[in-house]
């Protein structure tokens, strides 16, 4: 029990403080151990952090197969909800990986860039993957698949983005405004 309690300190603290301002002593204290206890897990703070970041990625990689998996025949109103889901897990979720996943592929631990910029290129490749399959599904939009593809993409960083730093009002604001331009962009591409 006391690995998952590390981990699960470990991935609040990573997301609320960073990769520096995380400490292992906090973490330790949240668990109730000593800080020499974590090194009978973990080797350092940067095999903890990349072990918290990798199960993360899993877990939401995980999701992404779960939603692709439910598509109902309205593609318009099913990459809405989706949008609105990430919003959701991002806003409510208690493991808060959605948080971690944004602040860490937005400002990855210098020292550390290399392995977790890849580590979220395959979860964004993924996701694109899925997005890609789902386009081609459609009659409407399998020649344009890619750009359809792509174009989601940008909207959903832009609301990402305005999301961790404008806060939900911001998101939603730019969300309204945005998803029926982008919609109609491509119905009519």
């Amino acid at each position: 029990m006391t690995i998952k309690e590390i981990k699960k300190a470990a991935l609040l603290n990573f997301t609320e403080k960073g990769y520096d301002g995380a400490s292992l002593s906090d973490i330790a204290k949240e668990v109730g151990i000593k800080k020499q206890s974590i090194y009978s897990h973990f080797k350092s703070k940067d095999e903890l952090f990349l072990t918290v970041m990798k199960e993360v990625i899993d877990e939401e990689t995980k999701f992404l197969h779960q939603f692709f998996s439910h598509y109902h025949s309205d593609l318009k109103s099913y990459l809405e909800d989706f949008i609105l889901k990430f919003k959701e897990r991002y806003v409510n979720n208690e493991e808060c990986n959605m948080k971690f996943v944004l602040r860490m592929a937005y400002m990855p631990p210098v020292h550390l860039r290399e392995e977790v910029v890849y580590n979220f290129k395959l979860y964004f490749s993924e996701l694109e993957k899925l997005l890609n399959k789902l386009f081609l599904s459609e009659e409407a939009f399998s020649k344009k698949a890619e750009r359809a593809t792509l174009s989601f993409l940008t909207i959903l960083d832009g609301l990402l983005v305005a999301l961790m730093y404008g806060g939900i009002e911001r998101f939603n604001q730019k969300f309204k405004v945005s998803w029926e331009i982008y919609w109609n962009g491509l119905v009519n591409d």
